[in-house]
């Protein structure tokens, strides 16, 4: 058997949800017009994106809610900063360390209060809500306790998919394990391959893609700076501003940039890559390929700033070409 019934949107109870004026994303593609004003509480990757949808079709005043001091905390601060600028440019007001306090629904539009950490308040009035604080796990009444299937607070806790009840397998937004829908299919191919053979490559996560559908589109594969300084690595990062890239300036939207990590040894091990640009999708795959081979940096002959032999004079391109080393948690800038 296979479990794979999904996620849907955490829902808070302090908040008035009738999926009409305060709603989720289950329910916010039902509307019929653009309001003139929304508030968006949470500052994730569904958030932000519908925050970047909104405000993109100039019809809607967009306010998003960040109890932190910058939006997106899991992702490093050099890409969120190009993000939060963007939105800004676009008119989303973002509220930073800020704390929902208070919403109600008032004549048909949505009162709400926050609390700043500075502990002053204010009120503001918009004509919709969205709540995009997440999504749980669709395991509500789905077997009786006397099954046993051993759960955590992310969901179903799994080994290769194959759940603690040996003929009983989970996959997709159900597991612990990362919540994509390119991650859903590679387990259930998975599951379907361990259940009636054996499968043929292990289940690996390093090498998944993901791309938040922003202004401009962000992609990545492997570990970002924060996972790699949480795991305690030495690296070296090397960052190219997209106007430094040939098609980006031909295309006349150089906004953007790249980023490749790699191990701080002489084998240079692809850890992982971000970008935030034009075709930023496209930009990943050979990467996350090269991830999946176990390969090092030598074998992607574009990036030559991290062996030493750029084709870019770094001294003409002040603050668009860095490389640094992360050492012991210590940063230093590399000189060419």
């Amino acid at each position: 058997m296979i479990l794979a019934t999904g996620s849907c949107p955490r829902y808070l109870p302090e908040l008035p949800i009738d999926e009409k004026v305060v709603m989720t994303s289950e329910a916010i593609e039902n509307m019929l017009d653009f309001p003139e004003s929304m508030v968006i509480v949470g500052a994730g990757v569904i958030g932000c994106e519908y925050a970047t949808i909104f405000s993109g079709f100039a019809k809607t005043k967009v306010n998003l809610i960040d109890k932190g001091d910058r939006i997106l905390p899991f992702e490093d601060e050099d890409v969120v900063r190009i993000i939060e600028r963007n939105m800004e440019n676009n008119g989303v007001l973002i509220h930073r360390n800020s704390r929902l306090i208070r919403m109600e629904i008032k004549n048909g539009r949505v009162e709400y209060e926050l609390e700043y950490n500075d502990h002053s308040r204010e009120v503001f009035h918009v004509e919709k809500a969205l709540v995009s604080v997440g999504r749980v796990p669709n395991i509500e009444n789905l077997w009786e306790d006397a099954v046993g299937i051993n759960i955590t607070k992310r969901g179903i806790e799994d080994n290769d998919t194959q759940t603690n009840v040996p003929n009983i397998y989970a996959v997709g937004d159900l597991t612990a394990d990362i919540s994509l829908v390119n991650v859903g299919e590679l387990e259930g191919r998975y599951a379907v391959e361990k259940i009636f053979g054996k499968p043929e490559r292990r289940l690996v996560y390093e090498n998944i893609s993901t791309i938040m559908f922003l202004s401009p589109e962000v992609a990545g594969v492997g570990l970002n700076e924060i996972q790699a300084r949480e795991k305690g690595l030495d690296y070296k990062v090397v960052t190219l501003d997209y106007s430094t890239i040939p098609r980006a300036v031909a295309k006349r939207n150089t906004q953007g940039l790249i980023k490749l990590l790699v191990t701080n040894d002489a084998d240079m091990k692809i850890l992982g890559m971000k970008v935030i640009g034009l075709h930023a999708s496209s930009a990943i795959r050979a990467v996350a390929l090269l991830i999946s081979m176990d390969k090092g940096i030598a074998e992607l002959a574009d990036v030559r700033m991290l062996l030493g032999k750029s084709l870019f004079k770094p001294d003409a391109l002040t603050g668009r070409i860095t490389c640094r080393v992360c050492r012991n948690g210590v940063y230093k800038n590399i000189v060419f």
